[in-house]
């Protein structure tokens, strides 16, 4: 009889256990599901904000090189006016084509940036059509050596250089010099597309600028 008492106590006990185990199961299959649910959203919050972040970078970025290039626009629009009024202002220009001066600053590793502006001065002061030939008169090896700068600018499709402007033209780009070439001179050569004759033929030393 006592026997038989401990057996269905140990049993109740046993199917009480078995039953708090299952409730404690599904009350962590519940608290599982509701945090893989707030995983999920979270994961998507991250990803959004991550998105955004994304999305106000590149913003910013574009927004940054918009500034840089109108920041070049201004200048460059300041350098044009301001040689327009020394242009206009200079009495002494010579009449015909010219060029005020060519600049040179090193970027290391024989690579220079360039500069050279082209003006004209006629009656009728129309647009034209110009020319340019334009040259590197150096040593290398010891022998006088001429370069195009067409050879040495990669950016310049053509040769020779065609250029159309009114009153001058701001030209510029960036030259690599050949090993063992050590430049003395550049020379400018000038003419209207319609005649074969040089309007414009002289020699700049070649000064590195810093």
């Amino acid at each position: 009889m006592v026997g038989l008492t401990f057996f269905m106590l140990g049993k109740w006990m046993g199917q009480a256990e078995l039953a708090e185990i299952i409730e404690e199961r599904q009350q962590l299959v519940s608290k599982l599901a509701k945090l893989g649910a707030t995983l999920d959203v979270k994961s998507r919050e991250l990803e959004m904000v991550r998105l955004n972040a994304t999305v106000d970078s590149v913003a910013l970025e574009n927004t940054r090189q918009e500034m840089i290039d109108l920041q070049k626009n201004i200048n460059r629009n300041e350098a044009q006016l301001g040689l327009y009024k020394e242009l206009m202002g200079d009495s002494s220009q010579p009449a015909g084509l010219s060029i005020t001066k060519f600049d040179l600053t090193p970027l290391g590793q024989g690579r220079f940036a360039y500069r050279w502006v082209a003006r004209q001065k006629t009656s009728k002061m129309q647009t034209s059509e110009i020319i340019a030939d334009i040259s590197i008169i150096g040593l290398k090896d010891n022998q006088e050596t001429t370069v195009m700068l067409s050879d040495l600018d990669d950016q310049i499709e053509n040769a020779p250089i065609r250029i159309k402007f009114k009153y001058f033209s701001i030209n510029q780009g960036v030259l690599s010099l050949p090993e063992r070439f050590n430049p003395d001179k550049v020379r400018i050569q000038l003419r209207y597309s319609w005649s074969k004759a040089v309007s414009y033929d002289q020699n700049f030393n070649w000064v590195e600028g810093v």
